[in-house]
């Protein structure tokens, strides 16, 4: 490249970081001598900065074929890391994996990108004070949270990676994550999930037992079954996974997998039942029933009559988890001290422990009869957030 050529490109690289909107001539030019061959690595760094510029300007409307080539070739420059603009370029690779969820693949990216390059700002999140959308006054209540960088990119990350080999700077970034958010389960959940994709059985374990003592969330408890041997085990834990699911569209592996275990017990009926209301969502919904679903059929005598309902069957099965996640946890003496109606009606009792904390459950909550002033009751206590909550309480005896 002679003084001339290396002159103009410069100078439109600099016109262009200063005036936003004349990237899109800035990187045409600069593209082309690269592809051709024609270069100065002096160039660099002022060819890196008119990529974000160009991504960022036309981010809605670029084709994303010409994006995904803006950021190969922003990888190409070798640019300085970590830096502001190394965790711009991250930014703008998560709004694209956001448009482009099949032709973008975020989790190749990343790895070039080189996750152990976020800065201590890309882990700040955005607090903002609510406005009302007329006026633009504050509008009162809660400010409103927006995810950091570093979360951005670690869920899709997570979304998208099926990793089958220990990727030593994911697990790093995930327990940054879980040190710098405690209160969000999330990231404990990738973490658990990281450790038996890639086969650590025993971590995995560990960490969804942790998780479920505290976890209402019902891919918590499948993803738990998955790992367990123990056909009662597995059973409970995918009961409790249904018991807590609230949304029929996205209960139907769980129908499948009870279905397999109630086979393997010889309940066909309740096997049955788990089948019909999987091929009814399915149906519904207009979806494939699933090859799995098929040879799970064939394992069911044809002249069973379904369950009616599997609901009883659910809490009936419970059991084995005093076992697999409670029987470590010290029981704790409860003793009523009043029971009275909360703000919005509901029965609730206030029960205080033997150092005088006070814990207030539903009275439906409770097993036996009404409780009066004085009954007690034997729990296994979890604290999550500063909160104390029962996992287990049955009358004293």
């Amino acid at each position: 490249m002679d003084k001339t050529q290396y002159t103009r490109l410069k100078s439109l690289a600099d016109d262009a970081i200063k005036h936003h909107e004349r990237a899109r001539e800035a990187y045409t030019a600069l593209h082309d001598a690269h592809k051709r061959g024609e270069w100065d690595e002096r160039l660099n760094n002022s060819y890196a900065w008119v990529i974000y510029y160009h991504l960022r300007h036309e981010q809605t409307t670029m084709p994303p074929v010409e994006a995904r080539t803006a950021l190969t070739e922003y990888m190409l420059m070798n640019p300085e890391r970590p830096s502001r603009l190394h965790s711009r370029i991250l930014l703008m690779a998560v709004r694209l994996s956001d448009r482009e969820e099949s032709n973008f693949n975020f989790v190749r990216f990343f790895n070039m990108w080189g996750m152990d390059n976020l800065l201590e700002e890309d882990w700040q999140q955005d607090v903002k004070e609510r406005t009302d959308n007329g006026t633009g006054q504050p509008a009162g209540g809660p400010p409103v949270v927006f995810s950091s960088l570093a979360e951005l990119a670690i869920r899709r990350y997570a979304q998208k990676a099926e990793l089958q080999t220990v990727e030593p700077l994911y697990d790093q970034l995930l327990t940054s994550a879980i040190k710098r958010y405690p209160g969000q389960e999330l990231y404990k959940y990738y973490l658990a999930r990281n450790y038996a994709q890639t086969g650590r059985k025993e971590l995995a374990l560990k960490a969804y037992k942790r998780l479920a003592l505290t976890s209402n969330q019902p891919y918590v408890w499948s993803g738990l079954a998955e790992l367990l041997d123990d056909p009662q085990q597995r059973t409970a834990t995918l009961c409790k996974a249904m018991l807590l699911n609230h949304d029929a569209n996205r209960s139907g592996r769980l129908h499948l997998a009870l279905a397999q275990q109630w086979i393997a017990a010889g309940n066909h009926p309740a096997a049955a039942c788990e089948l019909r209301q999987y091929r009814d969502i399915y149906q519904r919904n207009g979806w494939h029933l699933s090859d799995h679903y098929q040879r799970l059929r064939q394992r069911v005598p044809r002249d069973t009559q379904p369950a009616a309902d599997n609901h009883a069957l659910y809490q009936a099965s419970l059991a084995p988890l005093d076992e697999l996640l409670y029987s470590e946890l010290p029981l704790t003496m409860l003793r009523v001290t009043t029971v009275f109606n909360d703000r919005r009606g509901v029965p609730t009792a206030r029960l205080t422990t033997p150092d005088g904390n006070a814990l207030f459950i539903p009275v439906k909550r409770l097993p036996g009869a009404r409780p009066t002033a004085g009954t007690c009751y034997q729990a296994r206590l979890v604290t999550v957030n500063d909160r104390t909550r029962p996992v287990t309480i049955a009358a004293a005896t």
